[in-house]
């Protein structure tokens, strides 16, 4: 045991620092990494699985064991949509007597595995049996596994890694929830569950996971095994040289070692610590985690390999010799195919003629050994880049583990390598190490052949800490201390132009923001032309201290990733940005204490402008300055901008024709997200509103001018020609294509600044229009008897009352008390407390009007007027209002003059609070409730069913963050409605015959490749519903088969207790104190307990239908038929009774008349008598 040894540089702290308590087996030893960390956690290299990792100390599963397997469902033969893995398939004594045996690794499609599985095989369950009859000395287990493209992993019944898996145990239809490459192994730390182990028995299950049947390929190859006991010391060594003691229990000296100067790659050590003969002596081999091996140096080599001539362009056939500064002993041998030298590469005994573009890896050798470091030279031969060139060199496996590990982040997936910059001219500038990392998100996938793109960081370890060259000569920037290297993944050859992104930011620069400047290199890795690639500044807190000045910054990426600093003040101005109104100016002013409003218009402006459309759910900067600067916003990866087309996106392509708005309204860009969501929040501003119109007409005079966009893309055009034409050349594309997406770029940039404007004006111009329906309020009283209200043609209201059993039926005027205006709009009732009417209207003075009747007996019978919007000091109505009654609580929404959706609520007082100024409602609005929420559904300008949602909680704590969801799929027609039925919230509406002014854009072609994505093919003008599914899509199914067309807004009423009022809002009346419940003596049959939904609609002939949901679909009635009833010339309304559980609907016949139809065991119909002559008297 290592209990009460130290190690120490200074004899006068003896205890600097102790060993854990760990024990080393007989003839074992103990790594102590001399850090200064202070740690006994692994080190991120001890979990790299390079040709330089720590193998493992004791192997428990071999790579390319024999497994016991079961393939899951596959392409052509699927399982059954639940079907489960075998009960207990991961626990120790599971009987796998059924499964097959093969070794690993497993998969299809690579022509590299050991078991083939069928092709579209998504899951393959693997068990593996081991056994310890000794203690592990280690308390380091590794899992390791190359895989694509996911797996979970259980010890012993014990669920202790995965990656791309979802939640639970996987089923034999499970699949990966994300994708990844195999090829290199990936190391997982298990060492918190290994405890799990026991003496004897003991199994590894692993669960393999495809993405979907339809992927190329399946792999999974796993081994598990320990590595050696390490730790870190609480010191490190010194690089000049010292002392090091190990220091005994007993305070004596036990060993020691006085060390010189070190040297990179060579190792001070001994053979034997037992043999006093054997000294302390130089290894040039390293043996990580294995004893000291191979022959030994007296004193370290300093040999250093230089070129001649140097590294550069030159004429082909070139001749280079190598030299090194050191004693005789040494050997020169050489790599040209970007290789690392061995003792077997060609060994430097004359020139090296180089004949095209190369790379030159030199090292010296004693013997076998490699005695110097590894020196790198690229030259330049034959075709010489008109671009400057960036040359790495870097181990090739390296290269490939970095290249192909999609999910590997932060500092442990970089690698070491080498850097040469050269000028047109083909001068070197730059050599210099620095760490080499992937960068991406969806462009990290893909093999070896793909082009990404990566970063470098430069850092002492390797080489410069800083890269003091202009490498991106228009940048004010001096050095460098990371960048990166843009692929341009979506924009790249051979379907894209490679210059929007860089465009886009070099025209919000014009526009006074700060943007990550860049510029175009030739990259070669290992002597292989990678392409044009744009190098770019690193946007971290590096960026913003270089250009904004010294300090501390927040800095946060798409994602919500925190870059530097804290989230603190992100999610600070968040929430201040959902439960606040910015109509207040107040609350305005504030946000502009927080947020500067000219860069986040300017930044907005750019993107909608030049229609960056994979924005601003993703690709996003944000950052302030610490601890009250206010945020600021860039724009990154901006590929899908300027006109761009996708291969994926059939035949909706971006375009001038494709509207910003509608995108930002109604589309893709409708997210909730915080940028989306603090444009919306601030569009609720008049102020602002008008200050952001201003802006665009100023950027379109200024840096979105058509000249001004062509003055970038032209540069950046002609910058990159010469190389584009070899790139396609060299890669059989077709330059065609390429010159067309310039071309295409040049057309939206010629259209797309008149088209914002005119877009502009239309959107903020718009008004929402009345829906001029003629339907009627219809109402039931605590005594079973209804109230029918309408309007006539000159405003008047008029009430008809039929009793409960419907012997009598009574007609009035509605008396209204002196000045009160009459109505401009169809009348709502609700009901708040037993006896009492509410009834609400726009009156033609576009007031919201409310009359309230008191219960029967009270002292004052007349009704009772009360302006609302006049009370409030809020803006009149355009359209008519919606009511819905929650515990007591009325909850109105209207539409005002500038189409801005209000709601107004009674809490022993009358409140307002404003609804997001977007989606912007066509028409009117219509409020509803369910049990836990508050919805709004209308259609938006753009044609598209959208529904805010506000939950209960949120507005009895008094927060008013409403939050939306659209469905965009097709156009709708009318009023949405919204409706829970079988376990999820859907959106009923009608489908249109086209879209009202312009689809709105989403980014959804990965959709349409999804299984069992269904394109909408039935007729327009028919009744659809649409929910929400999990997945990118939401799904879409007509109500009913063959269904006729549709006239007018459906109305959609419950098996509750309710009242309707006629925008199809519900006042429910079950928990409202009074109201009759149900009791055994309450007559037959019982009101049912919302379990059932009512759809009734018109056609064109005027027939009554009525779609109810059973059995996960919609039945369709034709109730004219059934009835004899006339045709309808109006919308029809209804309601549930709450005394008899009745079925009743009212409805404007063709004939004049006011007709009911009711349904009660059977359908039944009655004439309510003439509208107008009736109400007369």
């Amino acid at each position: 045991r290592l209990d009460g040894y130290h190690l120490t540089d200074d004899l006068q702290v003896p205890d600097k620092w102790a060993f854990p308590q760990t024990r080393m087996p007989a003839g074992g030893f103990h790594l102590v990494w001399m850090s200064g960390l202070d740690r006994t956690t692994l080190d991120p290299k001890v979990l790299a699985t390079s040709t330089a990792a720590i193998p493992f100390q004791r192997t428990l599963i071999e790579e390319g064991a024999e497994w016991k397997y079961l393939a899951g469902s596959s392409k052509g033969q699927p399982a059954e949509q639940n079907q489960n893995s075998p009960a207990g398939w991961t626990a120790v004594d599971f009987d796998d007597s059924g499964f097959a045996v093969g070794p690993a690794g497993f998969g299809y499609g690579d022509e590299d595995d050991a078991t083939v599985l069928p092709n579209g095989t998504t899951v393959v369950l693997l068990r593996r049996e081991f056994t310890l009859d000794n203690p592990l000395y280690s308390e380091s287990l590794i899992l390791q596994v190359d895989y694509d493209d996911g797996f979970a992993a259980y010890l012993n019944g014990i669920r202790v890694a995965a990656a791309n898996c979802p939640p639970g145990e996987p089923k034999l239809t499970t699949v990966a929830n994300g994708s990844h490459e195999a090829g290199s192994s990936e190391r997982f730390d298990l060492s918190a569950h290994i405890d799990l182990l026991r003496r004897g028995k003991n199994v590894l299950a692993i669960a393999g996971l495809n993405t979907h049947p339809e992927s190329s390929d399946l792999s999974i190859k796993p081994s598990l095994g320990t590595l050696l006991p390490a730790c870190h010391a609480s010191f490190r060594l010194k690089k000049k040289g010292g002392t090091l003691h190990l220091i005994a229990p007993d305070g004596t000296i036990a060993d020691e070692i006085q060390y010189p100067s070190q040297q990179p790659d060579q190792t001070l050590g001994r053979i034997d610590s037992h043999d006093p003969e054997t000294g302390w002596s130089y290894f040039l081999t390293p043996t990580p985690g294995s004893a000291n091996a191979g022959p030994t140096q007296e004193a370290p080599i300093k040999s250093r390999i230089s070129f001649f001539p140097e590294p550069g362009a030159y004429p082909e056939g070139v001749e280079v010799q190598l030299s090194q500064e050191s004693w005789a002993g040494i050997d020169i041998r050489y790599t040209l195919d970007g290789s690392e030298p061995n003792a077997t590469s060609p060994l430097h005994d004359q020139a090296i003629p180089v004949t095209d573009t190369s790379l030159l890896r030199a090292a010296g050798f004693v013997g076998k050994e490699r005695a110097s470091p590894i020196a790198s030279a690229t030259y330049l031969a034959g075709r010489i880049p008109s671009l400057p060139v960036m040359s790495i060199s870097m181990k090739p496996e390296e290269f490939v583990e970095v290249h192909m590990r999609s999910t590997a982040t932060g500092h442990e997936s970089e690698r070491a390598a080498f850097l040469e910059l050269f000028t047109p001219e083909g001068e070197r500038v730059v050599a210099t190490g620095f760490g080499f990392r992937l960068h991406g998100g969806a462009g990290r996938r893909g093999d070896l052949k793909k082009k990404k793109s990566y970063r470098t960081y430069f850092r002492k370890s390797y080489g410069d800490g800083r890269v003091d060259y202009p490498v991106i000569p228009t940048a004010k920037v001096e050095d460098f201390d990371k960048l990166v290297l843009r692929a341009n993944a979506n924009d790249r050859a051979p379907h894209g132009s490679n210059i929007r992104d860089q465009v886009i930011r070099d025209v919000h620069s014009d526009m006074g923001a700060l943007a990550a400047d860049g510029w175009w290199y030739i990259l070669l890795i290992n002597s292989k032309n990678r392409g044009i690639y744009n190098v770019t500044e690193r946007m971290d807190e590096e960026f913003f201290a270089s250009h904004l000045g010294p300090g501390e910054y927040d800095v946060i990426k798409t994602g919500e990733t925190l870059l530097s600093g804290t989230k603190k003040g992100w999610n600070e101005l968040r929430q201040f940005v959902r439960s606040t109104s910015f109509s207040d100016d107040t609350n305005f002013e504030e946000l502009a204490r927080r947020v500067d409003i000219e860069d986040f218009t300017s930044y907005v402006i750019v993107n909608l402008c030049l229609q960056n459309f994979d924005w601003p759910g993703n690709n996003w900067y944000g950052a302030r300055r610490v601890p009250d600067g206010k945020w600021i916003f860039l724009c990154w990866d901006s590929e899908w901008g300027l006109g761009y087309r996708h291969s994926g996106v059939d035949a909706h392509l971006y375009g001038t024709h494709t509207d910003p708005y509608g995108f930002m309204d109604s589309g893709g860009g409708a997210n909730y997200g915080l940028i989306s969501t603090l444009f919306r929040a601030m569009l609720e501003n008049p102020g602002y509103r008008q200050y952001y119109q201003q802006q665009v007409r100023e950027h379109l005079q200024g840096a979105l001018t058509t000249e001004n966009i062509m003055r970038h893309v032209h540069r950046h055009r002609d910058a990159i020609a010469t190389e584009m034409k070899h790139e396609f050349e060299t890669r059989n594309y077709n330059l065609e294509q390429w010159n067309q997406q310039i071309a295409e770029i040049e057309r939206f940039a010629n259209y797309a600044p008149k088209t914002f404007l005119a877009r502009t004006e239309e959107y903020f111009s718009s008004r929402a229009t009345p829906s001029g329906n003629n339907r009627l309020a219809f109402t039931e009283a605590e005594d079973g008897s209804r109230q029918v209200v309408y309007r006539t043609e000159k405003g008047q209201l008029h009430e008809l009352v039929s009793s409960a059993d419907a012997s009598t039926v009574t007609h009035t005027i509605i008396s209204l008390p002196p000045n009160v205006p009459p109505a401009a709009g169809r009348p709502s009732v609700y009901t708040r407390a037993a006896g009492e009417r509410h009834l609400l209207y726009r009156g033609d003075d576009d007031h919201l009007h409310d009359l309230l009747m008191p219960a029967a007996g009270a002292k004052d019978a007349a009704w009772q007027h009360t302006n609302l919007t006049e009370l409030l000091a809020q803006p009149v109505a355009r359209c008519d209002p919606s009511v819905t009654v929650v515990d007591g609580v009325p909850h109105i929404v209207y539409v005002d003059q500038e189409s801005m959706t209000h709601e107004l609520w009674h809490d022993e007082a009358w409140h307002h609070h404003p609804l997001p100024f977007i989606p912007r409602p066509a028409s009117d609005v219509v409020i509803t409730s369910s049990p836990g929420a508050l919805h709004v559904n209308y259609r938006t300008i753009f044609g598209v069913p959208c529904e805010q949602t506000l939950s209960m909680e949120a507005a009895a704590n008094g927060q008013r963050n409403w939050s939306h969801r659209i469905y965009h799929r097709l156009p709708a027609k009318g009023q949405p409605l919204g409706v829970n039925v079988g376990g999820r919230r859907r959106l009923i509406y009608q489908v249109a015959e086209k879209w009202p002014i312009h689809e709105p854009f989403v980014f959804r072609w990965h959709a349409r490749r999804e299984p069992g994505y269904q394109k909408y093919d039935s007729g327009r003008n028919r009744l659809v519903q649409v929910w929400r599914s999990g997945k990118r899509y939401h799904e879409i199914e007509t109500i009913g088969e063959l269904l006729p067309s549709v006239v007018g807004n459906p109305s959609l009423l419950h098996d509750a207790p309710t009242v309707r009022t006629p925008s199809g809002g519900e006042a429910t009346l079950g928990g409202t104190p009074g109201f009759p419940k149900y009791t055994p003596e309450s007559p037959s049959p019982m009101p049912a307990q919302r379990k059932q939904q009512y759809l009734v609609y018109c056609n064109a002939e005027g027939h009554l239908l009525e779609a109810t949901f059973r059995q996960g679909t919609w039945k369709v009635i034709n109730i004219t038929e059934v009835t004899w009833a006339p045709p309808s010339s109006g919308e029809p309304t209804g309601l549930v009774s709450a005394v008899n559980g009745v079925r009743y609907y009212v409805y404007r016949g063709r004939d004049g008349h006011l007709h009911e139809v009711r349904f009660l065991g059977s359908w039944n119909h009655r004439d309510l008598g003439p509208l107008e002559e009736t109400a007369s008297k």
